[in-house]
């Protein structure tokens, strides 16, 4: 594969994890607001709050994380 080849794969591919991201990135938004109002009480509320919280922000992090990945790579090509 040429360089031209290859700089067109990894736009590609920088293009297509940026719609992933912008398509998932606010998939546990609607959650959280609803368990941030109460949806649920007591000590396993607690534990599914914390825990959806941190699935969104792990979401975030690993989103984030192959865009950047990508774009460093599309760089160096």
């Amino acid at each position: 594969m040429d360089g031209a080849a290859l700089e067109a794969v990894l736009e590609a591919v920088v293009a297509r994890i940026q719609r992933m991201a912008d398509e998932h990135w606010r998939a546990l938004d609607e959650s959280c607001r609803l368990l941030d109002a109460h949806a649920w009480l007591g000590p396993a509320g607690d534990r599914l709050v914390a825990d959806v919280h941190g699935l969104r922000h792990d979401l975030h992090a690993l989103l984030s994380r192959a865009l950047a990945d990508a774009r460093r790579a599309a760089v160096r090509a």
